[in-house]
């Protein structure tokens, strides 16, 4: 085995023992199978490894697992978090004050509030209304998710104390399947508690630092958004810092993400393999290659410094001085095994890194440039070498990060090769000319402002692109949560086209059986599923009705909820349209979080339970009370406007939902509201109060309380009945099946 193949060999033992710490089982397992198969490969098979490189290897991925479980952040015994659980015990909502550290720059969050991470040392109890400082006092560590006013978070800088009055929590474990879990992303950032902050106090002013990154690199986003305005200037910046390092407006930044152009935002090997090209370029036959390697070295740490040390570019640079070194030494480098020593490094500095999705994309788009793209190339003879480029580099990237794109986030992006293809020109010139116009502005903004004037035109070429993209219909296509042994089949499939040549020359093959392995089980998941779910949301009632490709969708919540709630949902679902969309509320539907949803995944019919409601891009039809709508084997009864009432069956399983609305009141006495109720075998309602009488009425078998306080009383009536209650804040989505089983998302989280 080469030096060469030898290092790769047990840096990827490395990552593969990091990587099955997803589960104990599967770790020790491979463990134990591994040690005789150790033994054995080498006398069975003659292009193995020697049995020595394998017990090295295993004894590195040992290491590595227990390195990672070590590095995993842990609550220590003062930690803030432990106080929030002690009042969160108690039933009582305590205001506080937390002093300490901010520990990041502050991020404009889509509520326009200000965030930071905050490095606690002190915590004060607030004493009656006067917001003064209590007895209770104690020392305390730990990092919170602080949120402030907008106003409050302006001018902080990692370092400055503060002092913050308001109210904390414990982050909540994701509720929803294909939601975002915000209890894991404080976790693995090291933080267990988040704060809701009304006031912040800086004590000492003079504490502010004279020079920091942070400060230089606004200083370069004021001087290139001062003649491009927002949201040209931002998007300038950002494709030369990265996202992280400026706040672009959301909607943008969506944009971009939705046509597969995330990585033009990102910081990463193109910037640096830019600066590393000028550099060379204009030092070449001037200066020695020493020289020449102190200032690429000098220039990429600029350029880490002003990004905010993020993984991708951490991981780029390392690259780019393994580059340098071997220009240094007279030395030519292998880049495959660069590659995988600069990602080792990384993952020996941070192991947590190996499930940062940024990190793992970055690296395989790398990876995919270095080994892929020349036999792409060779694919394209045919064509001229500057349009086979333009194809062969986005494709290559694309090959190798399409699984994990998948895999996380469940939608491909449809028409993300010719975006890419279109705007790779615009993306380079962009970004060479924003490097350019940050380091002018860095030394006089004005000047700067002058350069990055230069950039509107291309800069708007580019958004108008991306634009028209998103316009096109489909420009996003659902394909579910794949299994993870989908996932390891894919990447399966692409190694073995890399390493064996006749995959290679077969190449259609492995394609169609990659696009079987994915589409297949979806295909066939569509023609036979059937179930209804209660999504966990604080401020609507929420249903997903799902039959056999056709969806039915019950309230979309208010914007966020739409956003955060209701599309990742369908998105985990493969559902790319709704068929039918059911706005509870008689007057005012919630058009906003409508068309936001809409933007992203068609509606194709829009109802509301009483008088239709007309906008300028959405038509709700109404749902006739007392009149039976039959949609495929699902049939919808609207029995009441006010409090909407409505019936779901489906004949052929014998299943009755009636679903009560928010605004329902007590439903005491009358035969009126008794009439409008009938026997269901679920009852899904708000939470408020219900009659005996109507509970007799309705002879519930399972009750599902879309809130976090139901009505006591009710309940105590309905666990008499011996009626399964469940809470969709306590027990997170609710999904039936035909088979009758009801399953609560979090019942494994209780």
């Amino acid at each position: 085995m080469r030096n060469t193949q030898a290092a790769i060999f047990l840096c990827l033992a490395y990552v593969i023992g990091l990587l099955v710490t997803f589960n104990p089982w599967v770790r020790w397992g491979l463990i134990i199978v591994a040690i005789p198969l150790a033994w054995q490969l080498p006398r069975r098979w003659k292009q193995s490894p020697p049995w020595q490189y394998l017990a090295v290897a295993i004894a590195i991925a040992t290491c590595a697992s227990i390195y990672l479980e070590w590095r995993v952040p842990k609550i220590a015994a003062n930690d803030i978090s432990t106080y929030v659980a002690a009042t969160a015990e108690r039933g009582t909502t305590q205001f506080t004050i937390v002093q300490g550290t901010v520990d990041s720059y502050p991020r404009i969050t889509r509520n326009q509030n200000s965030q930071f991470w905050l490095a606690a040392t002190q915590l004060n109890e607030i004493q009656g209304n006067n917001l003064r400082p209590a007895d209770v006092s104690k020392a305390v560590s730990g990092r919170v998710y602080v949120t402030v006013p907008l106003q409050s978070g302006t001018g902080l800088q990692p370092g400055v104390e503060v002092s913050i009055t308001g109210t904390l929590y414990l982050p909540q474990a994701n509720a929803n399947p294909g939601g975002f879990s915000f209890r894991d992303y404080l976790s693995q950032s090291g933080g267990f508690a988040g704060m809701r902050g009304v006031q912040l106090r800086v004590p000492d002013e003079s504490q502010t630092q004279q020079w920091s990154w942070g400060k230089l690199r606004q200083r370069i986003a004021a001087a290139q958004v001062k003649w491009l305005d927002v949201p040209v200037g931002p998007l300038v910046t950002a494709m030369v810092l990265g996202a992280d390092a400026v706040d672009l407006p959301f909607d943008l930044h969506d944009r971009f993400v939705r046509v597969g152009l995330a990585h033009a935002l990102a910081a990463s090997g193109f910037q640096v393999s830019l600066i590393l090209g000028a550099i060379l370029s204009l030092t070449r036959n001037r200066l020695s290659p020493v020289a020449q390697s102190n200032i690429g070295a000098l220039a990429l740490l600029i350029f880490l410094g002003l990004t905010g040390f993020q993984a991708a570019v951490v991981r780029s640079v390392v690259m780019g001085m393994a580059v340098l070194i071997g220009l240094r030494t007279q030395r030519q480098i292998d880049p495959l095994s660069s590659l995988f020593l600069a990602g080792t490094l990384l993952l020996i500095i941070n192991p947590l890194w190996v499930w940062d999705v940024g990190f793992e994309l970055s690296f395989l788009a790398t990876l995919g440039l270095i080994v892929t793209v020349e036999p792409i190339q060779a694919k394209l003879d045919w064509l001229p070498p500057t349009i086979a480029e333009l194809i062969s580099v986005p494709l290559a990237a694309t090959i190798w990060t399409l699984p994990i794109q998948l895999y996380v986030f469940k939608v491909f992006p449809l028409y993300a090769l010719p975006a890419n293809i279109l705007t790779s020109p615009l993306i380079s010139i962009v970004s060479i000319g924003g490097t350019v116009a940050a380091l002018v502005g860095a030394i006089l903004p004005i000047a700067g402002s002058a350069v990055s004037w230069l950039l509107y035109l291309p800069t708007w070429l580019l958004i108008g692109i991306v634009d028209l993209f998103n316009y096109l219909p489909g420009a996003s296509f659902a394909v579910g949560q794949l299994g993870l042994w989908q996932l390891i089949a894919l990447y399966g499939i692409i190694l073995g086209v890399w390493v064996v040549p006749k995959w290679q020359k077969n190449w259609k093959l492995p394609l169609v059986g990659g696009l079987l392995l994915v589409l297949l089980p979806l295909a066939i998941l569509k023609t036979t599923e059937l179930q209804i779910t209660a999504l966990a949301s604080k401020d609507r009632q929420i249903l997903v009705i799902q039959d056999r490709g056709q969806t039915i969708l019950v309230n979309s919540g208010n914007e966020s909820t739409a956003r955060f709630v209701v599309q990742p949902f369908l998105q985990q679902q493969a559902v790319n349209h709704v068929d039918r969309a059911i706005d509870f509320n008689p007057n005012l539907p919630a058009l906003n979080s409508w068309q936001t949803l809409d933007r992203v995944i068609p509606i194709h019919n829009f109802y509301s339970i009483g008088n239709s409601q007309t906008n300028s891009t959405i038509k709700f039809e109404t749902l006739p009370i007392g009149k039976t709508q039959i949609f495929d084997r699902i049939e919808i009864t609207a029995l009441e406007a006010s409090p909407p009432i409505f019936q779901i069956d489906i004949p052929e399983v014998g299943q009755k939902w009636l679903a009560i609305g928010s605004d329902t009141g007590d439903l005491t006495q009358s035969a009126i509201d008794l009439q409008h109720l009938v026997p269901a075998q679920t009852l899904y309602w708000s939470g408020g109060r219900l009659t005996e009488r109507s509970i007799a009425k309705i002879n519930p078998q399972v009750a599902i309380a879309a809130t976090s306080n139901p009505d006591p009383e009710t309940v105590k009536l309905l666990e008499r009945k011996q009626v399964r209650v469940y809470y969709t804040s306590r027990d997170g989505a609710i999904q039936w099946t035909p088979s009758g089983k009801f399953q609560p998302y979090l019942e494994g989280d209780r």
